[in-house]
């Protein structure tokens, strides 16, 4: 097996040294040194399966029961509930929140648990997946409703959407079902708990909606769809604060922890582009650099002259010691522009980057060019394919205007319109509304869509306290 030098502590930025400041190193053993693929998730899997079962529900036995922890490890700066299904606001009693339910974020149906045990109180359940606090959290009863027992995915007609679940139709392996799609800022969080999962519980037997991403086996326990899924959210959506103070308090209960997010990295030694390289906390560059990118191409489709469109590619390291440069070719109108032109190495081996590509034509038809990556390090260059078309502008394009996409709840109300005089109808998280008032509005994701006799949008808009 090749060795892979990854600082993966000291190499990372200062900012993210302090976050894992509370993450105790001596939790992991210098075992997993040398390690990848299905070793290193075996080894993973039996540091992970050992730990403390924590009531189930909202009424202490032994000291301590579900919402016990989630007010510790799911509460928000201003002593809320910190809900991933929601803009609701809920506040922490006694026992459970009200309108409140505890969720299996991975639901309980795919390994089979049922209420088994009604004589011992707090422990129903037989599976210690059950009552695992690295996946459960406290969720929004509707939601948590809506959501029953689908597979994540990215939904493309939904049935439902409050702003920040969404669940409808989609595509899962191959075929239309239905899918639950959560907000892009907790996409990173939930590829990071079932990844947890499926390395905590490997051993299981999977059962109902499971197989739409789980694999009956040690490794990958994943099937080509999950691991795609979960590998692409993860990157998007890298770990932030609250997952960080998530997993210690957890930890601090149930006695063991999350290493997707303690050591992001991990999950390309076990399922993504280091699988082959031995993980090391710290060791010698010996294998050959390289870097790897998403996609080796991007198609803008069609948009409107005058018009712009972003896309993002993420860019991984492997073993690179020199910065890595970007440049755009065979682009004499300079349609096509990108964020920054330089990336340090330490970033890309450690986290990987997304690059922000900017579409921007001036003329209509057909537009193509390449991007370049290139570094000392590299013995050839990595080209990604970029192309679109360019629409007159003759034809009209609805777009909102005047609406930002965050609003402190002191501003000021904005009318809500569109780029053109039409007949519209205007819905603010499905109700029906004239003006966008942050005054009226709860902190977090709220959806303001429009519908005309010919088509419909929405927009995202964020609520800051």
């Amino acid at each position: 097996m090749k060795r892979r030098y990854v600082m993966i502590i000291t190499a990372l930025c200062a900012a993210c040294f302090s976050l894992m400041a509370d993450m105790p190193r001596d939790y992991y053993p210098n075992t997993l040194e040398g390690k990848s693929g299905a070793e290193l998730k075996t080894e993973l899997y039996n540091l992970l399966k050992n730990h403390t079962r924590i009531a189930y529900g909202s009424r202490n036995y032994d000291g301590a029961c579900t919402w016990t922890v989630f007010k510790q490890s799911d509460v928000r700066p201003n002593g809320k509930v910190w809900d991933m299904y929601s803009n609701n606001t809920y506040s922490f009693s006694s026992g459970a929140a009200k309108g409140m339910n505890i969720e299996h974020s991975v639901p309980k149906s795919w390994w089979g648990d049922s209420n088994y045990d009604d004589t011992t109180p707090g422990y129903p359940y037989q599976y210690d997946a059950s009552y695992d606090l690295h996946h459960l959290t406290p969720a929004d009863a509707s939601a948590n409703m809506a959501k029953s027992n689908y597979a994540l995915g990215e939904v493309i007609t939904p049935s439902f959407d409050n702003g920040v679940s969404k669940i409808g139709t989609g595509y899962a392996n191959g075929k239309a079902t239905n899918l639950f799609e959560p907000a892009d800022e907790y996409k990173g969080d939930f590829a990071r708990m079932y990844l947890y999962f499926v390395t905590c519980y490997q051993n299981y037997t999977w059962q109902s909606l499971a197989n739409t991403m789980f694999a009956q086996n040690a490794y990958p326990t994943l099937n080509a769809y999950g691991q795609t899924l979960l590998l692409k959210w993860h990157r998007q959506d890298p770990v932030s604060q609250k997952e960080i103070d998530r997993n210690n308090a957890v930890y601090s209960f149930q006695g063991n922890r999350n290493p997707y997010i303690d050591y992001p990295n991990l999950v390309e030694y076990i399922w993504g582009d280091s699988i082959g390289y031995e993980f090391s906390f710290s060791g010698g560059q010996t294998s050959t650099p390289a870097i790897t990118v998403s996609s080796n191409r991007i198609d803008f489709g069609y948009i409107a002259d005058g018009t712009s469109k972003h896309a993002e590619v993420y860019l991984k390291g492997r073993n690179l010691t020199s910065p890595v440069t970007a440049q755009i070719l065979n682009d004499d109108r300079g349609e096509f522009t990108i964020a920054s032109t330089s990336f340090a190495a330490d970033a890309l081996n450690t986290t990987g980057i997304n690059l922000t590509v900017t579409f921007s034509p001036q003329t209509t038809g057909a537009h193509n060019a390449t991007l370049r990556l290139t570094s000392d390090d590299l013995e050839s260059a990595t080209d990604i394919a970029l192309s679109g078309s360019v629409l007159s502008s003759q034809i009209t394009y609805l777009e909102i205007v005047g609406l930002k996409s965050s609003y402190k709840k002191s501003d000021s109300p904005v009318t809500l319109q569109l780029n053109t005089d039409v007949a519209v109808e205007w819905t603010i998280d499905g109700q029906k509304a004239t003006q966008f008032n942050p005054a009226n509005l709860t902190p977090g994701l709220h959806t303001v869509q429009f519908s005309t006799s010919a088509s419909r949008g929405k927009m995202r808009v964020q609520i800051v306290e």
